[in-house]
C-alpha cells in the first residue's frame, strides 16, 4: 500500500477508536433510569478502544519516520 493510504486509513482509525470513546464515556455518565444491566459493557469496551487508539498514535508515529520499540 501507498504511504498516503496508509496515512488515511491510520487517521481513520484513530478517529473512529476516540469517536467510540466519547460515546461510551458519555454512556457511562449519563444517570440510569432502570436498575438492569446494560447491553453493552462499556468500561472493557473503553479500555479496548483506548488501546486501539494508542496503537494507531504509534503507527503514525512510525510512518512520520520516528523509531518506536526495539532497535
Amino acid at each position: 500500500m501507498s504511504h498516503t493510504l496508509n496515512l488515511w486509513i491510520t487517521l481513520g482509525v484513530l478517529l473512529l477508536s476516540a469517536a467510540t470513546i466519547v460515546q461510551m464515556v458519555r454512556l457511562e455518565r449519563r444517570p440510569r433510569e432502570r436498575l438492569e444491566p446494560r447491553l453493552i459493557p462499556t468500561t472493557p469496551v473503553i479500555i479496548i478502544f483506548t488501546f486501539i487508539g494508542l496503537l494507531a498514535l504509534v503507527h503514525l508515529a512510525n510512518l512520520y519516520g520516528i523509531h518506536t520499540g526495539r532497535r
